[in-house]
């Protein structure tokens, strides 16, 4: 999200203090610039972000990347994805992703977790229901084969999925703010009007939350063991 990035900081700052991980650890790597990804054995972990793209645009990049998730996956690496990268491991092994028949979804949502959720490493950290922030258009459809559903919401039945043993994605950005959040509805106003949205009415109910940190810092206690 550049035009966001440019009002409020950066997403390597955003994951930075959700995570509790200091900026100069993160090497950020940008994928729709070809850049090159890394041995998945050699970092941490791995954050995939959200992206002005959609998965379904099928551009080089966007094919790389999810073949490199695939393998990183295989290997159990740990990965997460949030948002775009939450509907990119889908993809990678063989979900669909698509426009939501619901439609688009932007600001606060109630995500609750399943049983499965509740024994969950990252969302056993959560209460049954939290609160997290949106901003997507598309959202995984059909689940691939041996993926596990942690949490729910009315819009999204596949909101967070455990993909793999250590490889988790959540449609919702637990790297946002409310004031993330409130210059996302400055620069796209128009396309969350477009999609039949209040933006007012979303400003108005624009509120910090404190589960999205929460889930973030419980990856990267959950990616440090062994």
């Amino acid at each position: 999200m550049p035009a966001t990035c440019a009002v409020h900081g950066d997403e390597v700052a955003w994951f930075s203090a959700g995570c509790g991980v200091p900026r100069d650890e993160i090497l950020a790597i940008k994928v729709y610039q070809d850049e090159p990804l890394p041995d998945p054995a050699e970092v941490r972990a791995t954050i995939i972000t959200g992206a002005i793209d959609m998965v379904t645009d099928g551009h080089p990049w966007i094919e790389r990347t999810a073949a490199w998730a695939r393998d990183a996956m295989a290997h159990g690496a740990p990965i997460l994805g949030v948002c775009f990268g939450h509907q990119l491991l889908a993809h990678a092994l063989g979900g669909v992703v698509d426009d939501n028949p619901r439609g688009a979804m932007f600001g606060g949502v109630d995500v609750a977790r399943t049983p499965a959720g509740a024994q969950d490493a990252l969302f056993a950290a959560l209460p049954q229901v939290a609160r997290q922030m949106v901003f997507h258009f598309q959202s995984v459809l059909a689940l691939p084969q041996g993926a596990q559903v942690l949490a729910t919401s009315g819009h999204d039945p596949h909101h967070a999925v455990r993909y793999a043993p250590r490889a988790w994605g959540v449609q919702f950005h637990p790297e946002f703010d409310a004031a993330i959040m409130a210059g996302s509805y400055d620069v796209y106003a128009d396309a969350i009007a477009r999609a039949g949205f209040s933006v007012p009415a979303l400003r108005a109910a624009n509120a910090d939350t404190p589960d999205g940190p929460a889930l973030l810092r419980a990856f990267i206690a959950a990616a440090d063991q062994a």
